[in-house]
């Protein structure tokens, strides 16, 4: 695409000399537009870039005489006069600047219609408005006298509030005064209280002295006898580890006399054991060996039960039990499934009987509460959603045995529903999810007011049993949806698999072999019961419904459905009984099996536990019956031994006893000195203890009266300080008050004069609220406004008056003067009309006599049409021989004629380029040469235009 040197470039210093525009298609289906500058950079990607240079170049690739392509070249060929019109229109921009004075008219009439009229009612209600607005001003002015009146009793108020304060200033500086007076009286009771409590503690000084002597005389007494003590216990101490010692060797005696005795009491035992030993000797071994035998016996028997259990436990109890326990199983499996079919009988016979009640049942158990949702948030889509699709689907009488054949090939669509957009399936998803129907599934359609046209279904007497004509759907959107995703266009039903067969397959043998094909939109042909055939590579296969026996959606009678389930469900519950009953067995004999086994185990355990116990008491009886005769019975030699030793310790205790006793006479005369210091010392130590207590008395009773004249000289020195806090705050309180008497005398005076005589502001309280009621009814006519506010209304609404009427006669001036404007636009685009009318004629006729030949262009604006006529030949040329209808000519001529027609046109528009697509397909050689000859010289008279030529011949 160069652009040349021209001063007009588009954009030059982003594309330079050259613009490459390229078109990039996915193959996902989306395509973008890729501007390139004159080096092969992307520049932009913007379609709106795009559209920006096409304008500015003025490169009309909408108009059908700039870009003459294939689709409009066969409406220009066979067109009639109307289609020939419309084409010149478009051609011409006449077509267009017509819709833009359509466009214009129309939102003029709409603005004359409606926005003028709505702006009056604006204008007429603000007028309304103002005249409302002053007649309340002038009615306000006449209680003007009511606001002078407040205003005096306002002014009274004020010194009332002057009176108050005074007041209360005049009762505070009399409590200070009196605060003063008693603050004087305190003072006076705390210096005499002050006196009392120096005298008492003088006193207290001198009886703590005495206190502290007496004490430290007391403590040289404890000290004396301190030491006393412990002289006392460091000359007892010998003494009393020999007294330890004797009563040791004491309690030692006493022991060794008690083992003695029962010394004597073991020998004469073991003398008597071993006499009864030697007499029961002979009748003990006669004893155990009758035991012996006895045992012996006993185990033999149990040898014998023992073997008779084994060989009763040479039958296999595991086996058995593996087997029932297999079998066991198999009928639980068998029963479990029976009860799992017997619940899904149950359920869809339940949900059968559930659809006559509500049929979207049929689609889910959660469909009805999805569909209530979905009435809930309809404003949240874009636009509603459209489901079940089954619900839109019907099949008439006389088709009703084909219900389940269609059932079966529309199943996967039945319960889907259609939105318009990707927001709209994610806010369903949300809705789905919350109703917990996760069988439902969404499609995304843009929505469509017609059906599909030019359907592909198979020509003549099979287009009957094609799915698309069988169901009736009125709903377009479903329609289109059923076609798009279950090609209901290709799909057939047949009665039976023979007339399927004769009449959808197409049979041909190749090379001796039968190669099975179906005539042409074929795809699959469905019998009523759900069976199927298809063609698949020259083979026909066939496949079974196994799955469905009934319709469940589409049909509304479900009574045969329900008779073979109540029917089935009786059979299963009869299944299931027995089954129960054989488990039970087996559960019993698997029971009774494990007893047994039990029972043998145990006998075994038993048996085996007194064979061993019978052993052990053998053994035990032959190892008694071998030992000897037991000789240490009566033997008691240890016995003598331990007795002469103890005679022995005895006699030496004996001795060290009474050498003890004899040094334990004699007494220590130190330590009855050190007694009677002792009591001395303690006699003195009651003396002082009793004086001390007389001072201790004397001190307690000073402390109390020095105690009871302290707390009178605090309670003094509190009174004190809290009537000087108090006067000091009566003092700030009077200089506050004072401050705030000045305060108000200043605020009372910069309203008015003092006034004397005045009273309580409640009084004028009073007055201000009855003023202020009857103002406030008198304001409540006037919207509770006072006269300056009423005033400044009146002037607001003259202005928004003043200036909606301005603005009213502005859009009507503009409206009219738009209107006026369009209808001399329209008068110029007649004129325009006319005049690229008569120069596309004279243009026509110019490139015709180049054919010998002449033409003219009958324009018909009032019909909208446009006729051809064409001359044969230049001389003898009569009315007859004029054409005006195309078809008379040859398929050259009517070619070349077109041409000329396109060219005068192309004289009338300014557009850089022009495309012609396959223009001399029927013309002979000689129209070809004379057409391209017009066409290479028209060509090169406009040199400013590119001319591009499509044609499957060569032109040179």
């Amino acid at each position: 695409m160069p652009i040349g040197k021209g001063t007009d470039a588009f954009r030059p210093e982003q594309f330079g000399t050259r613009i490459q525009v390229e078109r990039l298609i996915r193959i996902e289906g989306t395509a973008e537009y890729r501007l390139k500058d004159m080096d092969g950079r992307v520049v932009s990607k913007a379609k709106a870039d795009l559209e920006a240079m096409l304008d500015h170049l003025n490169i009309q690739i909408d108009n059908p005489c700039a870009v003459l392509d294939q689709e409009n070249a066969k409406l220009f060929l066979k067109g009639d006069p109307a289609d020939k019109y419309k084409f010149f229109l478009q051609s011409t921009d006449l077509y267009k600047m017509r819709a833009v004075f359509a466009k214009i008219e129309d939102e003029t009439n709409v603005r004359k219609e409606s926005t003028l009229e709505h702006e009056g009612r604006k204008v007429q209600l603000l007028q309304q408005a103002h005249a409302q607005a002053v007649k309340m001003y002038e009615k306000a002015q006449s209680f003007a006298h009511l606001e002078e009146k407040l205003v005096s009793v306002k002014h009274h108020l004020a010194w009332s509030f002057v009176r108050v304060k005074e007041t209360e200033y005049e009762t505070l500086r009399e409590e200070l005064e009196q605060c003063q007076t008693k603050a004087d009286s305190y003072k006076k009771h705390m210096a005499k209280y002050q006196a009392q409590v120096e005298v008492l503690t003088a006193d207290q000084h001198h009886l703590n002295e005495s206190l502290e002597l007496e004490t430290e005389k007391l403590a040289d007494l404890d000290k004396q006898q301190q030491e006393l003590k412990h002289r006392q216990r460091q000359l007892r101490y010998p003494q009393q580890i020999k007294e330890a010692e004797r009563k040791q060797l004491e309690h030692n005696l006493q022991k060794s006399k008690k083992r003695l005795v029962e010394i004597e009491k073991d020998k004469l035992k073991k003398r008597q054991r071993y006499q009864e030993y030697m007499s029961s000797l002979e009748h003990k071994q006669a004893q155990s060996a009758k035991e012996l035998d006895s045992v012996q016996l006993r185990l033999d028997d149990a040898l014998d039960q023992k073997r008779h259990l084994e060989e009763r436990g040479n039958v296999d109890f595991s086996a058995e039990l593996n087997r029932l326990t297999e079998e066991l199983d198999t009928c639980k499996g068998q029963r479990r499934d029976c009860k799992s079919e017997r619940e899904r009988v149950g359920a869809r016979l339940h949900s059968i009987r559930d659809q006559s009640k509500n049929r979207l049942l049929a689609f889910g158990n959660g469909v009805p509460y999805l569909n209530q949702l979905i009435e809930e948030n309809l404003d949240r889509f874009s636009q509603p959603p459209i489901g079940p699709l089954g619900l839109y689907v019907s099949i008439p009488e006389h088709r009703k045995h084909w219900t389940l054949a269609v059932e079966l090939i529309l199943k996967n669509v039945l319960n889907s529903y259609l939105v318009a957009s990707g927001p709209d399936k994610a806010l369903f998803d949300r809705l789905k999810a919350k109703a917990k129907c996760g069988q439902v599934s969404i499609l995304i359609a843009k929505r469509s007011s017609h059906k599909y046209s030019g359907l592909h279904v198979p020509t003549g007497s099979l287009q009957e049993h094609a799915v698309a004509s069988i169901v009736s759907v009125d709903d377009p959107n479903v329609f289109n949806a059923l076609v798009d995703i279950a090609k209901i266009e290709s799909k057939l039903i047949f009665d039976s698999r023979k007339e399927g067969e004769e009449r959808t397959i197409a049979s041909s043998s190749t090379s001796g072999s039968r190669s099975v094909q179906f005539y042409a939109n074929v795809s699959e042909v469905y019998m009523p019961n759900g069976d199927k055939f298809f063609a698949r590579r020259g083979n026909l296969g066939f496949i079974a419904n196994k799955t469905m026996k009934h319709a469940r959606i589409l049909s509304q009678d479900h009574s045969a459905e329900e008779n073979e389930l109540a029917d089935r469900l009786q059979v299963l519950d009869r299944h299931y009984e027995v089954l129960q009953r054989d488990e039970e067995n087996m559960i019993r004999r698997r029971n009774a099996l494990n007893r047994d086994q039990e029972e043998h185990e145990r006998k075994m355990s038993e048996v085996n536990r007194r064979i061993h116990t019978l052993e052990t008491d053998l053994n035990r009886l032959k190892r008694q019956q071998d030992q000897s005769m037991d000789t240490s019975i009566g033997d008691t030699t240890m016995l003598d031994d331990e007795k002469t030793e103890l005679e022995f310790e005895m006699d030496t205790m004996h001795t060290r006893l009474q050498v003890l006793n004899d040094e334990l006479e004699h007494d220590n005369p130190e330590l009855a000195v050190i007694s009677t210091d002792l009591s001395t010392l303690q006699a003195t130590e009651r003396s002082i203890h009793t004086r001390l207590n007389e001072l201790k008395d004397q001190t307690m009773g000073l402390y109390q009266r020095l105690m009871q004249a302290k707390a009178k000289q605090v309670k003094a020195t509190q009174q004190v300080d809290r009537l000087d806090g108090e006067i000091a705050r009566k003092a700030a309180e009077v200089a506050t008050a004072a401050a705030q008497v000045q305060d108000s005398v200043d605020k009372a005076s910069s309203i008015c004069g003092r006034i004397e005589d005045v009273e309580h502001p409640s009084y004028y309280n009073a007055q201000i609220h009855e003023l202020n009621h009857r103002m406030t009814v008198e304001k409540a006519q006037f919207d509770h406004m006072d006269l300056c506010e009423l005033e400044l209304d009146v002037q607001e609404k003259a202005g928004k008056l003043n200036q909606k009427a301005i603005e009213f006669k502005n859009l009507s001036d503009n409206v009219h003067h738009v209107s006026a404007m369009l209808v001399k636009r329209k008068l110029k685009w007649a004129a325009l009309r006319k005049e690229i009318a008569t120069r596309t004629s004279l243009g026509f006729n110019k490139f015709m006599m180049k054919r010998d030949f002449a033409g003219k262009l009958k324009f018909d604006h009032t019909g909208q049409r446009l006729d051809v006529a064409v001359v044969r030949n230049k001389e003898g040329g009569t009315k007859l021989s004029v054409v005006n209808d195309m078809k008379q000519l040859s398929g050259g001529e009517r070619s070349f004629t077109q041409v000329s027609l396109l060219m005068a046109l192309g004289e009338c528009i300014e557009c850089p380029f022009r495309v012609m697509d396959e223009f001399d397909v029927f013309m002979d050689s000689i129209n070809r040469t004379l057409t391209l000859k017009l066409l290479i010289e028209t060509a090169k008279t406009e040199a400013t235009k590119q001319f591009i030529f499509v044609t499957p011949n060569d032109l040179r």
